[in-house]
């Protein structure tokens, strides 16, 4: 997440903070505007975070000669990439920053860990490798890199940052006006008749102040008081539609916070069922969520793993790796057992994936990693099933 933020503070935030007096001249200058477009940061923050943590619950298959096995690369992309970061900490930093900043270094150390690049300089050239200098990670300055030995993502979609620039100003603007219309709804409206022969008083004058400025907070504030009131004093409170006038400010305020979970949940492909954690559509939109905003992201860096580490001749030999987004999806024993047995009896799962996919410690007897086809989908030799 520190990602995200520091990317909206980098951009878009004016961290100055009022040094003291009028809460009007702080509500009106430019050192509040970080803070008031909350709303559209939550959004883009559980967007762009629900990508980044559903891709680190994928699962990184190594394969040799067409097999899929375990080593130091099924080790170092599915527990350990650095010695700093777990799986999920480091697959959530590199693909928020994709996100936000259309761009991602990833470089191997010469102790064989993954660092993401803080900072680098990239130089283009048309038929041999890109060169990348100036590459910063943790504090530490590692050189210069040429493009076939690190792992660089783009993620093309230049829209992007005019498009948080954008929800930025126009959601920052209406939730101001929505709020302080609430503020001025919800609050108090008292007329204080005051006799006109004491205005001149000095005793008469103290006696104001001091009702202005202590009884009528303490009255307001509390939930049952008293408010005592001096000769020649009147107290009235217009009815006045207020209460209703607040909740419509209310429910406009719900109504801008859907508009831009919607809008930012489109800008990333994900549906809003998935941003906003609506239960009763939350199943189908996974679907579309895992397919349109996740299997991308998953492909790109699976290809770019794949050329870079392993390389066409290794490829061509049945080496690669492969990135299963299956995981992205719970899958429990129990409630889809009959799935899971339909997937089982026409040879797409054996019982041992099929228990992974569960997040179970599989089965490691022999007939385990069998694959099983039922009759039902046995090829039939007799032309149409005749005996």
């Amino acid at each position: 997440m520190g990602v995200i933020i520091d990317f909206f503070k980098e951009r878009f935030g004016k961290q100055a903070e009022p040094a003291g007096g009028d809460i009007a001249e702080a509500r009106g200058s430019d050192a509040g505007s970080f803070d008031s477009f909350r709303l559209t940061e939550i959004a883009l923050f559980t967007a762009v975070d629900l990508i980044a943590r559903t891709l680190s619950k994928c699962e990184f298959v190594t394969v040799s000669r067409n097999k899929e096995i375990r080593g130091a690369e099924y080790f170092l992309w599915n527990y350990k990439p650095n010695r700093h970061q777990t799986k999920a900490e480091f697959l959530t930093e590199m693909v928020s920053r994709l996100i936000l900043r259309n761009e991602v270094l990833v470089f191997e150390t010469s102790d064989r860990q993954l660092l993401i690049a803080d900072s680098f300089g990239k130089e283009t050239r048309a038929v041999t490798d890109d060169i990348f200098s100036g590459v910063t990670a943790r504090g530490m300055s590692f050189g210069t890199f040429r493009s076939g030995d690190v792992i660089y993502l783009q993620y093309n979609n230049s829209s992007v940052t005019g498009l948080l620039r954008g929800l930025c100003e126009s959601y920052s603007q209406l939730m101001q006006d929505a709020a302080e219309k609430y503020e001025q709804q919800a609050g108090h409206k008292v007329v204080l008749g005051i006799g006109a022969h004491q205005t001149g008083d000095k005793e008469f004058q103290e006696k104001l102040n001091n009702l202005l400025e202590n009884d009528f907070k303490t009255f307001f504030r509390k939930k049952n008081a008293v408010l005592p009131l001096y000769k020649n004093f009147s107290y009235d409170e217009p009815t006045t539609d207020a209460k209703n006038k607040a909740v419509s400010e209310v429910s406009d305020l719900k109504q801008l916070r859907a508009e831009a979970f919607t809008t930012v949940g489109n800008a990333f492909h994900v549906p809003p069922a998935v941003v906003s954690g609506e239960a009763s559509m939350l199943s189908d939109a996974m679907q579309t969520f895992v397919g349109n905003a996740v299997d991308p992201i998953a492909k790109m860096l699976e290809q770019e793993i794949t050329v870079k580490r392993y390389g066409e001749g290794d490829f061509m030999k049945g080496d690669y790796l492969l990135i299963d987004t299956t995981y992205a999806r719970h899958i429990d024993a129990v409630s889809g057992a009959v799935n899971l047995d339909k997937a089982i009896a026409c040879g797409v799962l054996n019982p041992y994936r099929a228990q992974r996919y569960c997040n179970m410690l599989p089965c490691d007897e022999e007939w385990a990693r069998k694959y099983y086809i039922t009759k039902n989908y046995e090829e039939n030799e007799r032309k149409g099933g005749e005996e």
